[in-house]
């Protein structure tokens, strides 16, 4: 597995020196799940899977949009992962989207109440139990089960995200160097095939989500480009929305499909992660 000063030395190579400092800070450790279809009753009570019937406490109700019952997508035993993901160490995340109305409802995709996601720390695993999916989803809206395995590396920012724009690369900025780092420089940790990933760097279809996550919960709810102070400080606070799971379009295994072959992408502030709260997580679906 590469390191930062690994990093450091690839922008190098690609004439990329002095942006090699701020970069490596922003390599961050990740996990890619590997998915393998099994039967939901061969997954142990509160284990960590893609699809199938949920483990939530009995008291917990289960999750709305709108009147739409949300479907289950992933549960994330944390005892599982890799050690270094700014992750407790122990709990389980369970993840949910509004499947159902993701086609039919107006307003969907600027709503970030479409998501929810509950984080049950070790003395609540005690208090699990296998939830059956309400009857209003159809197989359509359910996520197949499958086991997962993970495995740890470390990622760098996506060409076109909130950091390296905070560096003055980009389509507005210093293209000459953009191009270096998107095309040069990327290969080097590019992923084939279906990524599914937890924590880390996104690996985006359209583009930079920090952004929009900011917009949406931060003091400033637009930007018009020719308002540099306040993109500035709108792009300084987007810096710490992270990643908290990306789950592709893997259709055979899961018998999900995200828009065209796309994928969804659950954010959180790092605030609130630190904090272990998760009201506040907004999930993006990007598709070709």
């Amino acid at each position: 597995m590469m390191n930062k000063e690994e990093v450091i030395r690839q922008l190098e190579q690609v004439g990329l020196k002095e942006y090699g400092n701020a970069i490596a800070n922003w390599v961050f450790p990740t996990a890619q799940l590997f998915l393998s279809p099994v039967s939901d009753s061969d997954i142990l009570l509160g284990g960590s899977k893609v699809g199938g019937n949920p483990d939530l406490p009995e008291d917990l109700e289960w999750p709305t949009w709108k009147g739409y019952d949300m479907s289950f997508i992933s549960q994330i035993n944390l005892a599982d992962c890799p050690q270094q993901l700014s992750l407790p160490t122990s709990g389980l995340l369970s993840f949910f989207y509004a499947v159902k109305p993701m086609y039919a409802e107006m307003g969907f995709y600027n709503d970030p109440s479409t998501c929810r996601v509950f984080y049950f720390d070790s003395d609540r695993l005690e208090k699990l139990a296998r939830r059956n999916t309400p009857k209003s989803l159809t197989d359509l809206e359910k996520v197949k089960p499958n086991q997962i395995l993970f495995e740890p590396n470390l990622s760098v920012p996506t060409a076109e995200s909130a950091y390296l724009e905070c560096l003055g690369l980009g389509w507005n900025g210093n293209i000459e160097n953009f191009e270096k780092y998107w095309r040069l420089f990327l290969p080097n940790w590019s992923t084939k095939g279906y990524i599914n990933r937890l924590m880390g760097h996104p690996d985006p279809i359209q583009g930079d989500m920090q952004v929009s996550c900011e917009l949406t919960y931060g003091p400033y709810k637009w930007i018009e480009n020719n308002i540099s102070e306040i993109r500035d400080k709108v792009l300084n606070s987007a810096l710490k929305w992270r990643l908290l799971l990306q789950i592709d379009s893997e259709e055979e295994k899961t018998g999900m499909m995200w828009g065209d072959s796309g994928r969804i992408y659950y954010w959180i502030h790092e605030d609130d992660l630190a904090n272990l709260c998760f009201e506040r997580v907004i999930c993006v679906m990007q598709c070709t």
